[in-house]
Parts: structure tokens; C-alpha cells; sequence
């Protein structure tokens, strides 16, 4: 009976050892190597920014050339059709 107790108090201590200062110091350590990778991924998505003077504008996207379509009503000719009266 007391070596069951003395295996009960062993493992009631090292779960509170272990939830106590283990724990929280591995959560605490992924939650800051991972805020440092996207840190990382941030700055290295992100181009350098240039300094500009006030009132100048910079046009970033330019949109492709319109397509012409395939129908051009200038270049289609004219049907003439008959009434047919029955």
C-alpha cells in the first residue's frame, strides 16, 4: 500500500511540474519560432520601399492589350433578302 502512494505522489508532482514550467516554456518557444519565420517571410515578400517626393504618381499595373474580336462589323457584307409571299 505506501509504494502505490509513493508512485501516486510521484506522478501527481511531476504532472504539476510539467504543466507548471515545462509546458507553458514549449509553448512559449513554438509561439516565438514561429512568429520569427513569418517575420522572416515578411520581409523577404515585401521590396524595399523608395522614397518619393510629394505629388508624383506611380502607376504599378498596366492593363494588356485589348484583344480585337474575331467579329468586325466594318469587314461583314450586307444579305439582301426577298419577301416571299405565300
Amino acid at each position: 500500500m505506501p509504494r502505490l502512494l509513493v508512485i501516486i505522489f510521484f506522478f501527481v508532482a511531476a504532472y504539476y511540474l510539467l504543466s507548471k514550467y515545462v509546458f507553458p516554456y514549449l509553448v512559449r518557444r513554438f509561439i516565438r519560432k514561429t512568429q520569427e519565420r513569418f517575420s522572416q517571410q515578411f520581409t523577404q515578400q515585401q521590396p524595399p520601399r523608395q522614397s518619393r517626393k510629394e505629388g508624383d504618381v506611380e502607376v504599378k499595373y498596366v492593363p494588356p492589350e485589348a484583344v480585337t474580336p474575331q467579329y468586325n462589323p466594318d469587314s461583314t457584307e450586307d444579305v439582301d433578302f426577298e419577301e416571299i409571299k405565300e
